[in-house]
This record gives structure tokens, C-alpha cells and sequence, in this order.
């Protein structure tokens, strides 16, 4: 009998190490970020504009079955570093967007920086569960974004990625 528990107890500490999940640290932006990814990722860039600034974000991700675990990073230009109020105004405005391009309603008041949350939306697929921590530093903002259906939401190794970003002050 105690046997066939044993058996039992590993059979579930096995499948909680799935193949699937592969991790590995990675460095973002030039050191900013440490991170584990579960997989792979692979890094593209893009600028948006905000206030009269083009500011380059870089966005490095790694897929897990219909999972999306993404840093975004981007470093403010020398005019958003020289103003406290500036680069405030801009990581809400980045916090609000997680809320309205999920068609979610936003919290009063907003997560604070570097507090983990949770937004249940629609995305173009349907159904879609974020679970994302934003820092804002002097130099640079930093986003931890967690991805996938609320059903097929993996929500220990989401918890697991984004406790295990590290962002240089």
C-alpha cells in the first residue's frame, strides 16, 4: 500500500516537470533583465510613439503549447529620464493599454509597479487571461506578461516566471 502511494506521489511530482517546460536564464536588454524562460525566446523590436518621443521597445518571448511568456523592455529616451512626472505619465498610459487592449475595465487605482496582477479579456481568439508585473525605473520600463486562454492558463509556471525577473534599479 505504501508502495503504490509512493508511486502515486511521484507520478504527480514527474508530470509537474513537464518536458514542455525548458527553462533557461536569459539576459534582456543589455543586462536590464534577468530572466527564465520556459523555452527558446526569440526577440523583436518596434518603436511607438508617446509625446512627441519614438521610444524602441524590445519584446523577447518564448511559446509553451498556447502560452505566451514575454519581457518588454524599453529604455526611455534622455527626455522621459529627466522627468519623474514624464516617465510616470508614460508607464500608466503603458498599464492602462494592458487593460483597454483587453477590453477590460481598469482597477482604481492601477497595479502598483512591480505588484503581480491579473486581467481577464478578449483577444482576437477569444477568451484571454494576462498575468503581468510592470516596473518603472529611472532608465527604463520593463513589462512581465504571461498569456493564454483562461482554461489552458498555465498559472503555477506563469507565477514561477514572472517571481524569477530580476530588473537592475
Amino acid at each position: 500500500m505504501i508502495r503504490i502511494g509512493l508511486i502515486g506521489l511521484m507520478s504527480i511530482f514527474l508530470a509537474a516537470c513537464s518536458p514542455d517546460y525548458n527553462w533557461r536564464q536569459v539576459s534582456v536588454g543589455d543586462g536590464v533583465v534577468t530572466a527564465f524562460f520556459p523555452d527558446k525566446p526569440r526577440t523583436q523590436e518596434r518603436t511607438l510613439p508617446f509625446s512627441g518621443h519614438d521610444i524602441a521597445f524590445s519584446l523577447t518571448s518564448a511559446t509553451v503549447g498556447d502560452a505566451l511568456f514575454t519581457v518588454a523592455h524599453a529604455p526611455l529616451p534622455d527626455a522621459l529620464r529627466a522627468s519623474q512626472a514624464d516617465r510616470l505619465e508614460f508607464a500608466t498610459a503603458v498599464l492602462r493599454s494592458l487593460y483597454r487592449n483587453l477590453g477590460a475595465q481598469e482597477p482604481e487605482p492601477l497595479p502598483a509597479f512591480g505588484q503581480a496582477f491579473v486581467i481577464e479579456g478578449q483577444g482576437p481568439q477569444g477568451p484571454v487571461r494576462l498575468q503581468a508585473r510592470v516596473w518603472l525605473t529611472d532608465r527604463t520600463l520593463v513589462e512581465g506578461l504571461v498569456t493564454a486562454a483562461p482554461d489552458a492558463f498555465p498559472a503555477a509556471q506563469a507565477d514561477e516566471f514572472l517571481q524569477g525577473l530580476s530588473v537592475a534599479q
